[in-house]
């Protein structure tokens, strides 16, 4: 019969314990780096409106935007803002009229963007959103030169932009599925491209108050 001594006993008891304590971690399933940090715990809607002046004029943006809350702090989701102020550009008006006879009353620049939104929350009910995404810019007048009709445009010059805007806004729980946040952020976008237009016409700080419906 073979003798085992005693350091051999020793370690075959400590490889035995380990055999047995392996299967009880989760069931022998491997461990993630989020796996308690990704249950979606909620959802939400939310609107919010933007302070901000392109070219000397003042701006204010509509935005609106949706998604899914990750374990009560982390919300993820989609989002766009559109301008809804005329924006005049002098220097390009004058541009164009050396180039066209047609009437360009109600000339102005338009501007959206839109993408991917990540919002923190942090224990004091500070919100640090992150949006990500594409916009679209152009100069346009309307077709009927009188007003009337802003809904259908001329488009004269345009193009798309890469933008990227960081915020934080302090948030207050009005009820349970209520918040309302002020705060700031700043819209950065890749260069302009435009006739008589600065390349980062659009890049400003803006102010801005959220208000937001849903689980969370």
């Amino acid at each position: 019969m073979m003798r085992i001594g005693p350091l051999r006993s020793n370690l075959l008891m400590i490889a035995l314990s380990g055999a047995l304590l392996v299967p009880a971690q989760d069931g022998g399933s491997p461990r993630t780096l989020f796996q308690d940090s990704l249950a979606i715990t909620g959802g939400y809607f939310n609107f919010t409106m933007r302070y901000t002046n392109v070219m000397a004029t003042d701006v204010l943006l509509i935005g609106l935007g949706g998604g899914i809350v990750i374990d009560h702090w982390l919300e993820i989701g989609l989002a766009g803002a559109w301008s809804t102020s005329a924006i005049k550009n002098e220097a390009y008006e004058s541009y164009l009229q050396g180039q066209t006879s047609t009437d360009l009353h109600g000339l102005e620049l338009r501007y959206g963007y839109g993408g991917v939104l990540i919002a923190q929350k942090s224990a004091i009910h500070l919100s640090a959103p992150i949006l990500i995404g594409m916009g679209s810019v152009a100069y346009s007048y309307p077709r009927s030169n009188s007003g009337s009709d802003s809904d259908q445009r001329n488009r004269t010059d345009g193009q798309a932009f890469f933008m990227l805007e960081p915020g934080l806004e302090l948030e207050v729980s009005i009820v349970k599925a209520l918040r309302i946040g002020i705060g700031g952020s700043y819209l950065y976008t890749s260069d302009l491209e435009l006739p008589d237009t600065a390349p980062d016409a659009l890049r400003n700080v803006m102010a801005r108050m959220s208000v937001t419906f849903g689980a969370f």
